[in-house]
């Protein structure tokens, strides 16, 4: 079998811990603020060992333009590749000693997409991210970072992108990095909007929910109405009973959501199911604040909606608004 040499694309260099401290972060990363203050960080990391000195770099070959925040960075600039969270345990001064000097692995590459694809699979190697992981490191590369930790949990996210267009998002979940930033990118500016506002603590927002929401603010392009009616039931904002006694539809869903009933087992089989419920008692808010639709009844245990899911399948959700 032949053998390949590297030499011109990758090597060995070493660098103080002020030099270390000062080399650019990747532009996708995880949260390593928060894992440096895990307390499984500092049982890992509390006593310096030599394994610890081991990190690994990027050098760009030639200037490189990052379509998604419209910087261009310069050749020669040099990225931090491995060991964002080691730096940042060691801003805390909670180690027994600072590492003296470390040694990278050095890689060039041409471009930030690169980049990238060298982090993910360098990272792949040494310490799988959990898919909350992934998602602030694609946000991160967006130039977005969430106040709501809650909106790093993508199940919700890669629903609805897979619902939203199919031919783009085939699956539903094992997304990756790059996978991520598009769907973020896709839902950016309904993902803005949960971030906007404080959800209440009281009540759980389950992802199939997180789903519709999505789904209908993309729909209405995120207009008053919905913004609104979104920002009611996240914040469990119920009203009163009409003089027939009717619920408002909003009501309805932090009813549901307060009292579950049968329907309401959350799986990976009921996931379509449950968010096809919250998208038929969204889409009846909109009507009711925007066409003074009638309000409707509960009916029976099921809540009497059972019966119009093929109505919420024929809803048509625009490739693009």
């Amino acid at each position: 079998m032949k053998t390949q040499n590297f030499d011109d694309c990758c090597g060995i260099v070493s660098y103080s811990f002020e030099e270390y401290s000062l080399i650019q972060t990747c532009p996708v990363q995880r949260n390593h603020v928060k894992r440096a203050r895990d307390k499984k960080t500092k049982e890992k990391l509390g006593t310096l060992l030599p394994q610890h000195t081991f990190i690994a770099t990027a050098e760009l070959t030639q200037d490189s333009y990052d379509p998604t925040n419209g910087e261009t960075y310069k050749s020669g600039n040099v990225f931090l590749v491995d060991s964002h969270t080691r730096r940042e345990f060691w801003k805390l001064n909670e180690s027994n000693a600072l590492p003296e000097k470390l040694t990278s692995q050095h890689y060039k590459v041409a471009s930030i997409a690169n980049l990238r694809d060298l982090y993910y699979t360098f990272d792949n190697t040494t310490n799988i991210e959990k898919s909350a992981d992934l998602a602030y490191g694609a946000g991160r590369f967006l130039g977005i970072e969430f106040k709501n930790h809650k909106l790093y949990q993508v199940t919700g996210l890669t629903w609805a992108a897979h619902f939203y267009f199919k031919q783009q998002f085939p699956k539903t979940s094992g997304y990756n990095g790059d996978k991520l930033i598009d769907a973020i990118q896709v839902f950016k500016k309904e993902l803005k909007f949960f971030d906007s506002f404080n959800w209440d603590k009281k009540i759980d927002i389950p992802h199939p929910l997180r789903t519709a929401s999505l789904l209908f603010l993309k729909k209405y392009n995120c207009d008053e109405y919905s913004r609104k009616i979104i920002q009611r039931v996240f914040q469990d904002d119920f009203a009163a009973k009409d003089s027939n006694k009717r619920l408002d539809a909003v009501t309805h869903i932090l009813e549901w959501l307060k009292d579950k009933d049968a329907d309401f087992a959350s799986n990976f089989k009921t996931i379509p199911i449950l968010t096809e419920k919250f998208l038929y008692w969204l889409n009846q808010a909109y009507l009711e604040d925007t066409t003074g639709k009638e309000r409707l009844e509960k009916k029976g245990v099921s809540s009497g909606i059972l019966d119009i899911y093929a109505r919420i399948s024929k809803l048509e959700f625009d490739d693009e608004d």
